[in-house]
């Protein structure tokens, strides 16, 4: 049986600027119907296949810096918020990997500049 997707979008909010060592914050939003595979359809009684972001993770300049493993009781839409220590100029990017393998980014650029003023 195929599975009929539609393309989600997906978000990432990223400060386009910050002082070298400072905290950022990392804002991220995946559009996802995270079907779990115990709900039935209404119409048929059959089950809906499991359907869920299985893992989602961040990447700053192609390194793995954040990841999170999903299961079954992430709300559909899952938002995520996390903190990064911006230590170079670079992309920031986020890649949220489906059950079937399918994987979907959004990347941003962040310019890091001089030390960090305290």
């Amino acid at each position: 049986m195929a599975r009929e997707q539609k393309q989600h979008r997906r978000r990432l909010k990223v400060p386009a600027t910050a002082q070298k060592d400072e905290i950022i914050v990392i804002k991220c939003l995946a559009e996802h119907v995270m079907q779990t595979g115990r709900r039935r359809n209404p119409e048929t009684g059959e089950l809906i296949p499991r359907f869920l972001i299985e893992r989602l993770e961040c990447q700053y300049n192609g390194k793995v810096v954040f990841y999170a493993d999903w299961f079954n009781g992430v709300s559909a839409n899952p938002y995520l918020r996390f903190k990064l220590r911006a230590v170079e100029s670079g992309t920031i990017e986020i890649i949220w990997i489906e059950t079937d393998g399918t994987r979907t980014t959004a990347s941003a650029e962040i310019e890091v500049m001089g030390p960090r003023v305290n």
